[in-house]
């Protein structure tokens, strides 16, 4: 478990990172899921909230601080968490990754290969 509280921009986030339980993995997939079935503005839009976004909030609790409005992780939207300082989603996604390695945005293929190397 890896507690974390970030700061950038006026945003503030405390975060509890957890290694992921299965229920967790299925949360990461149904918040993929529908994120792949909504609309967004665009492609980049849609890559985060089909990608980033399920991988760091299924195994993370928490609050977020912004203009004086606190709300809880789960509350976050996709688009929400698309406008957070980079600083803060870079942190909060690395983070995850080494809390839970399977979990890589990098094919299984590609990290085998690159530890041969």
């Amino acid at each position: 478990m890896r507690n974390l509280e970030l700061n950038a921009e006026g945003v503030t986030v405390r975060l509890t990172i957890r290694h992921a339980t299965v229920s967790d993995a299925m949360r990461r997939g149904m918040l993929a899921a529908k994120a792949a079935e909504t609309d967004y503005n665009s492609d980049v839009e849609q890559a985060v909230a089909v990608m980033v976004y399920p991988r760091c909030i299924a195994c993370t609790q928490g609050e977020i601080e912004q203009n004086g409005e606190r709300k809880t992780i789960e509350e976050l939207t996709p688009l929400e968490f698309c406008a957070l300082p980079y600083e803060i989603g870079e942190a909060w996604l690395a983070a995850v990754l080494e809390e839970n390695p399977g979990w890589s945005l990098q094919p299984l293929e590609e990290r085998n290969s690159e530890k041969k190397d």
